[in-house]
């Protein structure tokens, strides 16, 4: 009884022994091993690991299949989950959104109602301008008809008695053999193929006679296109008026197909007229 204890102490370090000198050849033979057979033994390490991954696999308890119940009770509860969610996605965008204000509202609708007209709007806003520059003008052309009605041939303003004054300052007063000035300078708005020599006769009747003396002796007084001469008192201009005023009758005239005139011929004593006629 006494001599069991040692051998089975010696059996077991034997036994020890031999493992380990197994496990060592093992492991310095393996890698030989490995590349002359085309193996792939593992090593006792990853033997190791195997085992222990199996053993955790074991021991891991099976998952838990859900119950109706449990599923009932979990679906209320994601409902209301996404419901908090939901409302408070609505709420922060609510929060982010500018609040518009009701008076830069009032005043943009205001700002298009003023702008937008529609094309009836414009047609009568159109009317009304022409309406009232038609009456804007009939009144001016009432005026100027009521104020040259008070004028002789519409440009003359008397004076004095028979004493006439145009535009420019020109006095037509009475003389002459024909009694008046204006009366002479008549004969010049008229041929007279019978007269003897030369006839000037002006353009637009007595109207644009006068037009066309009062134009003259503007030129003159400049100097432009102008000769001047004095006899007995009286100063002779002729001016070169650049376009037709007239033509060239009487005889002469007619002889020569009346030729068109372009200059004016003015005595004038001081302001007042003595004649003037077409050259």
């Amino acid at each position: 009884m006494a001599n069991s204890h040692p051998s089975g102490k010696k059996k077991t370090t034997v036994a020890g022994v031999v493992i380990a000198l197994l496990i060592g050849g093992y492991t310095v033979l393996r890698p030989a091993i490995n590349d002359a057979t085309g193996w792939n033994l593992p090593s006792i390490a990853e033997q190791d690991n195997a085992g222990a991954s199996r053993d955790n696999v074991a021991a891991k308890p099976s998952p838990q299949s859900d119950t109706p119940a449990s599923s009932a009770r979990t679906a209320p509860t994601d409902a209301s989950a996404r419901n908090t969610t939901s409302s408070s996605a609505s709420d922060t965008s609510t929060a982010e959104r500018p609040k518009s204000d009701p008076s830069s509202r009032d005043t943009a609708e205001s700002k298009t109602t003023t702008t937008k007209r529609g094309p009836l709007a414009d047609r009568m806003s159109s009317s009304k301008s022409t309406a009232t520059a038609k009456t804007d003008t009939n009144n001016s052309s009432a005026t100027d008809s009521e104020s040259d009605s008070s004028l002789k041939y519409g440009l003359l303003r008397e004076v004095g008695r028979e004493r006439y004054i145009s535009p420019a300052g020109l006095m037509y007063t009475p003389g002459s053999a024909e009694g008046h000035r204006l009366e002479h300078l008549r004969r010049h708005t008229a041929d007279q193929p019978g007269r003897p020599g030369k006839h000037g006769v002006f353009d637009g009747g007595m109207e644009g006679a006068l037009k066309t003396i009062d134009k003259a002796y503007e030129n003159a007084k400049i100097g432009k296109r102008t000769t001047q001469k004095t006899d007995k008192g009286r100063t002779i201009y002729t001016v070169d008026m650049g376009k037709r005023v007239g033509f060239v009758g009487g005889r002469e005239g007619n002889q020569r197909r009346k030729p068109m005139a372009r200059r004016v011929q003015l005595v004038l004593e001081g302001n007042r007229v003595i004649t003037a006629y077409p050259l």
